[in-house]
């Protein structure tokens, strides 16, 4: 059965997101990823395309990012 709910940011975190691949969209570049729906737990793919870029003050790597569920 495939999924139809409303994607709702407000139930989503950083960390349930899973990038897949970055892609050239009919747009210019795109980023797939993948999440799972807030209410039903099912697997999306998602494709977005990318707006604007601007520089950071993150440091990298990522992966020692504060917990987001802090």
């Amino acid at each position: 059965m495939a999924c139809d709910h409303d994607i709702d940011p407000e139930y989503l975190f950083p960390a349930d997101i899973d990038v897949l691949d970055f892609v050239s969209g009919p747009n210019g570049p795109a980023i797939r990823f993948a999440i799972p729906c807030p209410d039903c737990g099912q697997a999306l793919e998602l494709e977005a395309d990318v707006r604007g870029q601007k520089e950071s003050d993150l440091e990298l790597p990522l992966e020692d990012a504060e917990d987001p569920y802090d």
